[in-house]
C-alpha cells in the first residue's frame, strides 16, 4: 500500500471512529431518556455486555492471529494454502458462534446468573439476552469479515460497523419503546449487528470470488494456528474483566445504579474516543517505525514529543470535566425519563471518571510504544496485576461510595496501570529519563490547575448549579472558554517547550495530509 493510500486508509478509519463513538453517544443519550437510570435499562446494559464481550474478544483475537497468520503462509506456501487455512479457522468459528447464540437463546438463565440479580431484573436480562442472541452470532461474524477484508487493505467497511450497531439500537428505541418498552432495545441491539454483516457482505464476497476461495474445515497448520490463538483469547477475555465485575458489584446495589454508572462512563469516554484514538492513528506508526528501524534513541524522543502532546490534550480536560461533572451529566442526559435523580447518580462517577483521563491517553501511548518493541508479555502482566487491583478497590469502595466507588477504583486503576507500564518502559530503553517526563508533564499539570482555578472561581462568582439547562448551557459553554483561554495562556508561561511542541506536530500532521492528498 503506498503512502497516500495509507494516510487515506487512516484518515477514513479515524472518520468513521468518530461517527461511530458520536453515534455511541447518541444511544446512550437516547436510552436515558427513554428509559432513565431504572432496572430495565440495568437489565438491558448487562444483556448488552454479554453480546459486546464476545464481539470483542473475537475481533481483537480475530485481527491479532489472523491478519500474520495469513500473510506468513501465504509467503511460505502460496496464497491458495493460506486461504484454505483461514477458510477453515473461519468455518469453526463460526460453528462456534451458532452454538454459542443457540445456547444463549434456549438457556439465557446461564449468563443472567453471571450478574446475581433477582426479581424483575432477573426475568428481563434473561428476556433481552434471548432477543440479543442472534447479534452475538452476527457480531462475531461481522469481527471475522473485518479480519479478512483487512488482509487485503479494505478498512471503510469494517471501520463503519460502529455506525450501523449505534444506529441500529437508535432506530430500534425510537420505533419501538412506546410500544414494547425495553424490548425495543433488545431488537436494536440484533438490528444493529444485522447491519453490521450487511455492510461487510457485498465487500467479502467481492473478496471471496476474486481470491476463489472454497469452503474448507481442515488444514494441516489448523491446529497451531488455535494453539497460537489460545494466550491471544486469553488477554483479550482479561481485558474484559473489569467490565463484568463493575456491572456484577454494581447490580449489588439499587435499581438504575448499573444504568447510571455506564452512563457516566460513556460520557468520562468519551474524550478518549473522540481525541485520542485519532491522535494516536498517524503518531503511534511513526513510533513503530523507529522501533523497527533500531532507532531507538529516535524513538525515545519521539514518545517524550507524544506524551506532552497528549498530556496538552487531557490535562485541562480532566480538571474542568471533574469541576463540571454535575452540569455535564445535566446537560447529557436530563431529558424524558432521565430527571433530577437520574442526574444525581450519573454525576459522582462521572467526577472519578473523569480523573482517570490524563493516565488513561498516556497508559494506551505506553501500551502501544512497548507493543512495537515487542513487550507483549510485560502488558500481560500489567493487566493481570491491574485487573486484580481494581477488583480488590471495588470491594473496598462500593460500600461507602456506592457505584462511585466503582469509579474511583477504576480510576485508581488506571493510574497504577499506567505507572507500571512506564516502569517497564524505562527498563526497555534506560536512556528515558523518568525525571526529566515528570518535569515536563508537571508544567503541563501546572497550567491545568490554574485553568481549574480559574473555572472554580467562575462558577463561585456565577453559580450553574441549580440551573435549567437552557439557562445552564451557554453559561458554562463561556466558563470553560474562559477556562481554557486561562490555560493557554498560564501554558505559554510554565509549559512554552510542551505547547510549542504540540503546536508544531498538529502543523506537520496537517501539512502531510495535505501533501498525501
Amino acid at each position: 500500500m503506498s503512502g497516500g493510500r495509507l494516510a487515506r486508509a487512516a484518515a477514513v478509519v479515524a472518520l468513521f471512529g468518530v461517527v461511530s463513538r458520536l453515534l455511541g453517544f447518541a444511544r446512550e443519550i437516547v436510552l436515558a431518556a427513554a428509559y432513565g437510570a431504572s432496572g430495565a435499562t440495568d437489565a438491558f446494559v448487562n444483556a448488552l455486555l454479554i453480546v459486546n464481550s464476545v464481539a470483542a474478544v473475537l475481533l481483537y483475537a480475530l485481527v491479532t492471529v489472523v491478519i500474520p497468520v495469513f500473510q506468513q503462509e501465504r509467503a511460505e506456501r502460496g496464497e491458495g494454502s493460506a486461504w484454505r487455512l483461514i477458510s477453515a479457522l473461519a468455518a469453526w468459528v463460526g460453528i462456534l458462534l451458532v452454538v454459542l447464540a443457540s445456547l444463549a437463546a434456549i438457556w439465557p438463565e446461564a449468563p443472567a446468573w453471571l450478574f446475581q440479580l433477582e426479581g424483575r431484573r432477573e426475568a428481563d436480562t434473561e428476556h433481552l439476552i434471548r432477543i440479543m442472541a442472534p447479534a452475538l452470532a452476527l457480531q462475531g461474524f461481522s469481527a471475522l469479515f473485518t479480519a479478512m477484508l483487512q488482509i487485503h487493505g479494505r478498512f471503510a467497511g469494517p471501520a463503519a460497523v460502529g455506525v450501523a450497531f449505534n444506529l441500529g439500537i437508535i432506530i430500534g428505541v425510537a420505533a419501538g419503546q412506546g410500544r414494547i418498552g425495553i424490548e425495543a432495545a433488545g431488537w436494536g441491539v440484533t438490528l444493529g449487528a444485522t447491519l453490521q454483516v450487511l455492510l461487510q457482505l457485498p465487500q467479502f464476497w467481492r473478496l471471496l470470488r476474486r481470491a476463489r476461495v472454497r469452503p474448507a474445515v481442515s488444514h494441516p497448520r489448523l491446529g497451531a494456528v488455535a494453539v497460537l490463538a489460545l494466550p491471544v483469547l486469553a488477554a483479550s477475555v482479561l481485558q474484559q474483566v473489569n467490565n463484568f465485575t463493575d456491572k456484577l458489584f454494581a447490580s449489588t446495589l439499587e435499581e438504575g445504579r448499573v444504568a447510571a454508572l455506564s452512563f457516566a462512563n460513556t460520557l468520562g469516554q468519551a474524550p478518549r474516543a473522540l481525541l485520542l484514538l485519532p491522535l494516536l492513528t498517524p503518531l503511534f506508526p511513526h513510533i513503530a517505525r523507529l522501533m523497527s528501524e533500531r532507532r531507538e534513541a529516535d524513538a525515545v524522543d519521539a514518545f517524550r514529543r507524544v506524551a506532552g502532546l497528549l498530556a496538552l490534550v487531557s490535562v485541562p480536560m480532566a480538571l474542568l470535566m471533574a469541576i463540571y461533572a454535575e452540569q455535564i451529566a445535566q446537560l447529557a442526559f436530563r431529558r424524558g425519563a432521565c430527571g433530577a435523580d437520574c442526574v444525581s447518580e450519573i454525576a459522582p462517577p462521572l467526577l472519578f471518571y473523569a480523573f482517570a483521563l490524563w493516565p488513561a491517553f498516556l497508559s494506551l501511548l505506553l501500551n502501544r510504544t512497548l507493543s512495537a518493541a515487542n513487550r507483549t508479555r510485560e502488558i500481560m502482566l500489567v493487566t493481570i496485576v491491574t485487573v486484580v487491583l481494581t477488583i480488590t478497590l471495588d470491594v473496598l469502595l462500593i460500600g461507602p461510595l456506592e457505584q462511585a466507588g466503582l469509579a474511583l477504583a477504576a480510576t485508581l486503576g488506571v493510574y497504577a496501570n499506567a505507572l507500571m507500564l512506564l516502569a517497564f518502559l524505562r527498563r526497555r530503553f534506560p536512556d528515558l529519563s523518568l525525571p526529566a517526563l515528570a518535569r515536563r508533564q508537571g508544567r503541563v499539570l501546572a497550567a491545568g490547575l490554574i485553568a481549574a482555578g480559574v473555572a472554580l472561581g467562575l462558577d463561585r462568582a456565577l453559580p450553574t448549579a441549580g440551573r435549567p439547562s437552557l439557562e445552564l448551557a451557554p453559561l458554562v459553554a463561556a466558563q470553560l472558554a474562559v477556562a481554557m483561554a486561562a490555560y493557554l495562556l498560564a501554558a505559554r508561561a510554565l509549559a512554552r517547550p510542551e505547547l510549542a511542541e504540540g503546536v508544531r506536530s498538529v502543523r506537520g500532521l496537517v501539512a502531510r495530509r495535505r501533501g498525501r492528498g
